[in-house]
């Protein structure tokens, strides 16, 4: 018996795993969003987060996302919160944003752990973030969470 003939079956089965099984990242795209106990409006909301917060979704069910977030926090969200925008989270305690990709640039400013930014672009180990009033600057990928290359499957930091 030869595993050749297996192998086209295997492909095809991974490729239609369901969604549930690949975790995405997706962020927040409203102003303020309720993440919940369970999949439901009539459950306790557990933390809230605002527009750019990244999550890594995990499982998917009636419109609803169960996620994670940089911190293993587990809860539930509306999917149609959610949107495919690069965003990071800041997990270091405080991070410098700088005006260029170096450490040698000037700090435009200092963002707190927590604190969320659009990517607007990337060079190397640096990535140029917009956060929610405009401000903009460079970040060392090391001190943030939320983009797929940075972070691995399971989602830890």
């Amino acid at each position: 018996m030869t595993i050749r003939p297996l192998l086209p079956v295997l492909i095809c089965f991974v490729v239609a795993l369901p969604s549930a099984v690949r975790a995405e990242m997706l962020s927040v795209k409203v102003p303020i969003a309720n993440f919940r106990a369970g999949p439901s409006t009539s459950e306790p909301v557990e933390f809230t987060a605002t527009r750019y917060y990244p999550v890594r979704v995990l499982e998917r069910e009636d419109g609803w996302c169960k996620i994670k977030d940089f911190e293993g926090d587990l809860a539930w969200v509306a999917d149609r919160l959610l949107a495919r925008v690069r965003t990071i989270v800041i997990k270091a305690a405080r991070g410098n944003i700088r005006e260029a990709p170096t450490t040698s640039a000037e700090v435009a400013f200092q963002a707190e752990r927590g604190e969320v930014f659009k990517v607007l672009d990337r060079k190397g180990r640096w990535l140029r973030v917009v956060d929610v009033k405009g401000g903009k600057g460079w970040v060392r990928e090391d001190l943030a969470w939320g983009m797929k290359k940075l972070d691995d499957a399971g989602g830890s930091s």
